[in-house]
């Protein structure tokens, strides 16, 4: 070979070499570039997250300093190690694999902390109790709107003057109040009189009463009825607080569908004493059909009952009873413990008695461990009739199966696959007075010490008896008497988880 052409081939050999190494420059120009686009990416995500994080204010105050740091170091050094050039790839490669583990990570962590932070803000803003008041003729009956009973009389049982005042502004009647709630009811299937003006709780009591009450009627108007809180209880200025870290907690669970603001009775009724000092939870069960006198009404009735008059009764009521200071409480209904108990997938539960329930559906369970999706388990904590203890077995299903919830949500594979629609289960049929603040308190609070915590629980009984109730008049109803030694026994109890 010729030395013309061995220099024709170095040429364009180097010129080939300078067009691959041209070549290779961009490629790397463009993965440089992709590096850096993703480390701000990463970044962005990590302020997100830290962002979100802060926002929820349940850290303590050495936690957030130690997390700020880590998190300002870690993130610097992957951004860093993405952005950077090096000799080889592979440190980047390396660094692009954390990243986006990391951000994965913290993208689910976000979506967590932003639905715990809605959550909070729609369960602790307090809504205002209603009720609703119907207007009830008999099913056949000739009257299908209000205006039609002009002229007629309508009668009534403890209805309020605002809805009185309503009812005559939408039709000429005049109101009749009569002392005996079934007496009316009675009255009205029996064609006695025309139309009747109750409440909607008032109208479940008397379906309880009467055999196909409901069936056999048909509601023409409905008029709602805002309930205010008393001071005494939204209002209160205890030192039985969460700051102070000794408090007591009343857990109502009413007797409705739906809508968590309309007042019911009572049915599941828990004072939750905490000391977040020695960390104990004491948990005192009382019986709904509790014979006790209501706060605001001086008179006697079934504790469940007094629901029909908003939790602030509930709550002053229960106070009179265990002579106790109670600053908050909890509501749940029916349709919080279905989509709760649905939601995590159904809860097991040991039932020492083979029974069926007086429900519809009406289910059976078997002695032993028993299955339970979210109507069963509903079924299962509201029977009291297939026992001879009646509502003391009552209360120690119900109990089985909050501990059955509890152990089940409290389960590690339970609360991260299913954290979300948990917390979305219980939107709008919980409500409480607590403050987020204060939840933020008492998660600081257990994050400081990390302390296990003794749950202890405890049920008033009494005997079964009949006698008139303030909120059905003369009618003699089932109630419970109260054991004293039983109640007494119970306020030791409170006192010396309260420290007093």
């Amino acid at each position: 070979m010729s030395q013309v052409n061995r220099n024709k081939g170095e040429s364009i050999r180097r010129k080939n070499g300078v067009v691959s190494q041209k070549n290779n420059k961009g490629k790397k120009t463009k993965f440089d570039a992709i590096l850096q686009l993703l480390s701000f990416v990463y970044v962005v995500i990590s302020i997100m997250f830290y962002i979100a994080l802060i926002k929820m204010d349940m850290l303590p105050g050495i936690y957030v300093t130690i997390f700020t740091i880590a998190e300002m170091v870690f993130t610097f050094t992957i951004a860093t190690g993405l952005a950077k050039k090096h000799k080889t790839r592979k440190l980047n490669i390396v660094c692009l694999i954390i990243a986006i583990i990391v951000s994965i990570v913290y993208v689910n962590a976000i979506n967590y902390l932003f639905a715990t932070d809605n959550f909070l803000k729609s369960m602790f803003t307090e809504v205002a109790e209603q009720e609703e008041y119907y207007v009830v003729v008999k099913k056949d009956s000739k009257y299908d709107k209000i205006e039609d009973l002009n002229d007629e009389r309508v009668y009534t049982f403890q209805v309020e003057d605002d809805v009185k005042t309503e009812i005559q502004n939408k039709a000429s009647i005049v109101l009749k109040q009569e002392s005996n709630l079934t007496d009316i009811g009675n009255k009205l299937v029996n064609s006695d009189i025309e139309a009747v003006l109750i409440s909607s709780t008032q109208y479940s009591m008397l379906d309880d009463e009467i055999k196909d009450f409901k069936a056999n009627t048909k509601v023409i108007y409905t008029a709602t009825h805002k309930i205010e809180k008393k001071a005494e209880i939204s209002n209160k200025n205890s030192k039985n607080n969460i700051e102070n870290g000794i408090f007591n907690v009343y857990i109502s669970g009413i007797d409705t569908y739906g809508n968590i603001n309309n007042v019911s009775r009572s049915d599941a009724n828990i004072l939750a004493t905490v000391n977040t000092k020695t960390h104990e939870v004491l948990l005192t069960s009382i019986p709904r059909d509790y014979y006790v006198t209501l706060h605001s009404k001086k008179a006697k009735d079934k504790l469940t009952h007094s629901g029909i008059y908003g939790v602030s009764e509930t709550v002053t009521t229960v106070e009179d009873l265990l002579n106790v200071d109670i600053k908050y409480y909890v509501r749940v209904n029916f349709t919080t413990v279905i989509k709760l108990v649905d939601t995590i997938g159904g809860v097991d539960v040991y039932s020492n008695y083979n029974f069926s329930t007086n429900t519809e559906p009406s289910y059976t369970f078997s002695k032993g461990y028993n299955h339970l999706n979210g109507s069963k388990a509903l079924a299962y904590s509201r029977e009291r009739y297939s026992f001879s203890d009646g509502d003391n077995q009552r209360v120690k299903n119900q109990q089985q199966v909050i501990e059955a919830i509890i152990n089940k949500v409290l389960d590690s594979t339970t609360i991260l696959t299913k954290y979300t629609s948990i917390l979305n289960s219980l939107e709008g049929s919980f409500q409480t007075n607590i403050e987020q603040s204060e939840i933020s308190k008492l998660v600081k609070n257990q994050l400081e010490n990390m302390s296990s915590w003794t749950v202890k629980s405890n049920s008033l009984t009494g005997t079964g008896s009949y006698g008139p109730t303030y909120s059905m008049g003369s009618q003699e109803l089932y109630i419970m008497l109260p054991d004293s030694t039983s109640v007494q026994n119970a306020k030791s109890q409170i006192k010396a988880v309260m420290g007093k």
